[in-house]
């Protein structure tokens, strides 16, 4: 916010100046279609994506986390885009028994495989005090680095092309610009080394 403008705030949304609903209008909403227009572009992408993991024993991956938004995203590529996913999960220590049923039964109840990465419980630990000492207002950043970075290596490795994840801007994001830039600095493994290696 320029320091010469007046303090609004917008009484369609309830935020600042910083123009969320502008932006949201101008850049979201276009893109944005939940009828018939996006389900083509929805049948559309996941024949493609079938088409180019034919003979693969998976055609996607999709990070799960047992949420909502991953278990939603899970349930749709396999029982509404027909899709073959792999289903990836990170625990980095935190998994609470609600996330772990919720993945058990996604697993049952769609008939897919699943995949856990264990992160270093010591190593995890270690950089989430690091991320607490700096005082930063994203303090989930190490466990959002270790899932992604986790994912897309194993999906490079595996040569999984498509890669699906849940998320939902609306319950995990104040705006979308701040998402952006907590996932260009949680990517930067020169921004997370010299956090961690700080005294």
């Amino acid at each position: 916010m320029n320091s010469k403008e007046i303090y609004r705030i917008c009484s369609h949304c309830i935020m600042d100046t910083s123009d969320y609903c502008n932006n949201f209008g101008a850049t979201i909403m276009p893109n944005w279609h939940t009828d018939a227009r996006g389900a083509r572009q929805l049948a559309k992408l996941a024949d493609r994506v079938r088409a180019e993991g034919k003979g693969k024993d998976f055609d996607c991956i999709i990070g799960l986390s047992g949420g909502l938004d991953s278990s939603y995203a899970a349930y749709i590529a396999k029982e509404k885009m027909g899709l073959r996913p792999l289903l990836f999960h990170v625990d980095a220590g935190w998994n609470t028994d609600q996330a772990v049923g919720n993945i058990e039964k996604l697993v049952d109840g769609l008939g897919l495989d699943l995949y856990t990465e264990v992160i270093n419980w010591e190593e995890m630990k270690d950089l989430q005090v690091a991320f607490l000492r700096s005082g930063i207002p994203d303090q989930d950043l190490p466990q959002d680095a270790s899932f992604f970075s986790s994912l897309y290596k194993f999906a490079r490795q595996y040569k999984i092309k498509h890669i699906i994840t849940g998320s939902n801007f609306s319950t995990e994001c104040c705006r979308e610009p701040e998402a952006t830039w907590a996932l260009i600095r949680c990517s930067s493994t020169t921004f997370t080394s010299n956090l961690a290696s700080a005294p």
